[in-house]
């Protein structure tokens, strides 16, 4: 008994306030009161699901996110991503120029659409560069291909020649060689 008159109270109180509100309500917003009842145990445990579910959904696209972000990083698809090549030679054996013609010759870097930049104070528009090397005493020409924004390292070789002008085809076919492989194209034959 003493329950239901505590209810029937409770609601007087409601509507008096609402009513109160109302009669307010030319200078002051409405305020509507809702209530309603303690959700069972079975909604309980249902919404627990549900909110287990959603963080996991969360965790589950941060951790994609973060995975793209590393792809994006990665090696192969940095240098598959190559557009604009800068060459620099850090020997006097070798000339940027003999390996700038040798890749112009190559059919693979028009199709890819690659463009390669001369001038030093040019440098900073290209996105990939080509280091060349020949260390003293020997006939090997190394190579250094690097990512100019973030500086990671795509990839290196080397070939073997007695002069720059031998060694500039065999490294430009090599430096497509890499490139095509990152693309992950097949080499036609």
């Amino acid at each position: 008994m003493k329950s239901t008159s505590l209810i029937s109270k409770l609601a007087m109180i409601v509507t008096l306030t609402i009513a109160v509100v109302d009669a307010s309500a030319q200078t002051e917003p409405r305020i509507e009161v809702k209530i309603t009842p303690a959700p069972t145990v079975e909604e309980r445990v249902a919404n627990e699901v549900k909110a287990k579910d959603l963080k996991k959904a969360a965790e589950e696209k941060q951790n994609a996110e973060e995975a793209a972000k590393i792809l994006e990083t990665s090696p192969k698809a940095l240098l598959s991503q190559a557009r604009i090549l800068f060459i620099r030679s850090n020997t006097d054996f070798f000339e940027a120029v003999q390996l700038q013609n040798a890749l112009r010759k190559l059919g693979e870097v028009d199709a890819w659409q690659i463009a390669i930049v001369d001038a030093w104070d040019k440098r900073e528009v290209a996105d990939t560069e080509i280091e060349i090397d020949r260390p003293l005493f020997t006939f090997t020409f190394t190579y250094k291909i690097t990512n100019r924004r973030n500086g990671i390292i795509l990839a290196t070789g080397k070939v073997t020649a007695f002069d720059g002008n031998a060694a500039a085809p065999m490294l430009a076919s090599r430096i497509v060689e890499e490139i095509r492989k990152a693309k992950g194209e097949v080499k036609k034959k």
